[in-house]
């Protein structure tokens, strides 16, 4: 029975593998608490961690315990999400949202869309904008930042 689920953004991955190497390891044993990572987060990840072993280029080991943790995005429907949100504006020509005011790239409104879709998720991040927009769009306990991850997880015995 999982009762926490976290959507990591990049910045929240990089800082645990560089922070707490062994973290992500110890919340994949915990039956009731996952973590996710969208398909768009892990193509930015796996470009970080790519590394040349005789001459081919092979994928880090700490990206590949990712692997069982990858969703799939569904794309926002710019058009629709345009005429029934006034706070929300797409430019199509630039792949940028504005919500609220907030300019956010297409990546980061697909991890808003995702845990619009999936009540359970928390949004985990440290880009301010995106936790700005994140809270317009979403309930804001759904989203937390580094630290109020470290503290939850904390609070929950895992830290």
């Amino acid at each position: 029975m999982i009762c926490k689920e976290y959507l990591l953004d990049t910045n929240i991955v990089i800082k645990v593998w560089n922070k707490y190497p062994t973290l992500l390891d110890t919340i994949e044993n915990i039956e009731y608490i996952d973590f996710k990572i969208s398909e768009d987060i892990a193509g930015e990840l796996s470009v970080k961690e790519y590394a040349k072993f005789n001459e081919d280029f092979v994928l880090s080991t700490k990206f590949l315990k990712l692997l069982g943790h990858i969703i799939k995005n569904i794309g926002p429907n710019c058009t629709e999400e345009s005429l029934q949100n006034d706070y929300i504006k797409y430019e199509q020509d630039k792949n940028i949202y504005f919500v609220n005011g907030n300019k956010i790239s297409i990546n980061d409104y697909s991890l808003i869309n995702i845990c619009e879709n999936n009540k359970n998720y928390i949004l985990v991040t440290d880009d301010k904008k995106l936790i700005r927009s994140a809270k317009i769009i979403l309930n804001s306990e759904r989203i937390l930042n580094f630290q109020e991850f470290l503290d939850e997880l904390n609070d929950l015995k895992v830290l």
